[in-house]
């Protein structure tokens, strides 16, 4: 009866063991969550496993992933947040997969109005912008800003701003909802359904607005190192770039 009872309990452990599904952490910035979330849905298929998203601006990822130790993969929306933070010895391995690019998103019913960016200081206009010590598009909106006129212009569009966000996904839905007239953010997001029935787009000369390197890393306390690789191996596949693509990534 013994033995019965201890082959019983090991079948019933055996079996809830196996039924534990590796789970991996992702640190994405919200402007590469829906590309991401496509590609999480193939590695969880083929690897059975679970893979949560946590999603934020790029600065508050990097302290959370630094403070928790936890965590498989990060992608920022800049590769100015890899390279600055390589110093720390958490990411051990990187691979680019896509750019992205600022433009400015300008409500679509006064889109013909809007010059370029001299209208960041235009007090006509209701502005909203990025804080630049959060979010990686808030970084950029104050390079691009400075080096189109100098550092005292940067500083004018920023009091003209009626608000100051954290985050892309914030600075989007503030035009949709009509509280603001136009922004600087990552153009990638102008293609979600969510955001090109009501707004437009204005390309900026890369002579201010660069191309941004998409860099995601494996971190080095990963405990699903095979899987995360595997995703790594995805993103800069051919099937990885023309799920970007999709999503208006360059």
């Amino acid at each position: 009866m013994n033995k019965i009872i201890i082959t019983l309990i090991f079948l019933v452990s055996s079996l809830f063991a196996n039924s534990i599904k590796p789970t991996l952490i992702f640190y994405c910035g919200i402007t590469m969550i829906k590309p991401i979330k496509e590609m999480a849905k193939i590695i969880e298929d083929k690897y059975n496993c679970k893979i949560k998203i946590s999603q934020g601006s790029s600065k508050d990822l990097y302290n959370a992933l630094k403070y928790s130790k936890k965590g498989d993969l990060y992608l920022p929306g800049s590769d100015s947040y890899i390279k600055n933070n390589l110093k720390d010895g958490y990411i051990i391995k990187s691979v680019e997969i896509g750019y992205n690019k600022a433009a400015i998103f300008v409500r679509k019913d006064i889109s013909k109005e809007i010059k370029g960016l001299e209208d960041f200081i235009n007090n006509k206009y209701s502005t909203i912008l990025c804080d630049s010590k959060s979010g990686s598009i808030g970084r950029e909106t104050k390079k691009i800003l400075s080096s189109f006129k100098n550092e005292e212009f940067y500083y004018k569009a920023y009091d003209n701003s009626v608000e100051i966000e954290t985050d892309s996904r914030n600075l989007n839905k503030a035009l949709v909802e009509k509280r603001a007239d136009l922004t600087i953010n990552w153009r990638a997001t102008f293609f979600w359904k969510e955001n090109n029935s009501y707004l437009n787009i204005i390309e900026i000369d890369e002579k201010y607005a660069k191309k941004k390197k998409l860099e995601l890393s494996l971190l080095s306390f990963s405990k699903n190192k095979e899987i995360a690789a595997a995703f790594l191996d995805l993103a800069e596949s051919k099937k990885g770039q023309e799920i970007m693509k999709k999503y208006g990534f360059l």
